[in-house]
């Protein structure tokens, strides 16, 4: 399979993992899922034929591709205060609230960018309405020390890292236009900073309106990719789909101390971490 249709396979797996397609949900058709990477149905074929191998979905003749296993199969032991989360519904219900404030911390804003995506056209239908939305997003910065993106046995190739800041502008490209189109009328105050660290990050984190924390480890890997070119590289990298994502709130009318002390350092964290940052732009 090339670099595209694993893009789809990539991203495919991520919105089962993060609960936007949860167990019993249907993917959209061959043909939608065609149109909406812009590629061909053989590619889409292709991608649909790897999460059946790899018992994610099933597919039945006239009924669809259908969700079968989250990202935890048959569920995990959770620690007192500790829940293994879904990002997606946690993103919604933090869109759904009046004053809507959500900081990340990540390698590339994929994730962010498609919930984005996804909240803001659950704002242009009229199915909520906040009366602000402040997206802030940090971002690692990949210079000459950075332990990753880079190519096994020869550290001074720069490509994978090259590869990796395309995408992240990517990302952040797609989250400034949909917030965009909510400055028209649909939200009176809207505003999307973004930001970069030096910091390698070995977990994603966001904070959901200062009372949920949502976090997850990265895992480090080395794994073969794919340039533009066709070239292929085996590289240092890290994968954060279907890490087991945590989920602390104290939102909760009696929230667990634990989960108190891990909002609490993590704001603390994040907010020191954006102090340190270069700001690389702000709308």
């Amino acid at each position: 399979m090339d670099e595209t249709g694993e893009r789809v396979v990539r991203v495919l797996r991520e919105r089962i993992f993060d609960g936007t397609f949860p167990p019993g949900a249907l993917l959209p058709s061959q043909r939608e899922l065609a149109e909406e990477f812009d590629v061909s149905r053989y590619t889409v074929l292709q991608a649909l034929r790897r999460l059946l191998d790899e018992g994610v979905v099933e597919s039945r003749q006239g009924s669809g591709t259908r969700v079968v296993r989250g990202p935890w199969g048959g569920g995990r032991p959770v620690l007192p205060g500790r829940r293994l989360a879904a990002l997606g519904p946690l993103v919604q219900a933090a869109f759904s609230s009046r004053v809507v404030t959500i900081d990340v911390f990540s390698l590339s804003g994929e994730s962010l960018a498609l919930h984005v995506r996804l909240n803001t056209e659950r704002i242009l239908t009229g199915e909520i309405r906040p009366e602000s939305i402040s997206v802030r997003l940090l971002l690692a910065r990949p210079g000459p020390d950075f332990p990753l993106f880079t190519t096994v046995g020869d550290p001074e190739d720069h490509r994978a890292r090259d590869r990796l800041e395309r995408i992240a502008a990517m990302q952040t490209a797609t989250i400034r236009d949909s917030l965009d189109h909510l400055r028209h009328g649909f939200v009176p105050d809207v505003r999307f900073e973004l930001a970069q660290t030096s910091i390698a990050p070995m977990q994603k984190l966001y904070l959901l309106n200062t009372t949920d924390v949502v976090t997850g480890y990265y895992e480090v890997l080395q794994r073969r990719m794919i340039l533009d070119s066709a070239e292929e590289i085996d590289v240092h990298d890290i994968l954060g789909l279907g890490a087991p994502l945590h989920h602390h709130s104290t939102a909760d009318a009696f929230p667990h101390p634990e989960s108190v002390a891990v909002v609490d350092s993590a704001k603390r964290w994040y907010e020191h971490a954006w102090a340190t940052a270069e700001p690389s732009g702000t709308g």
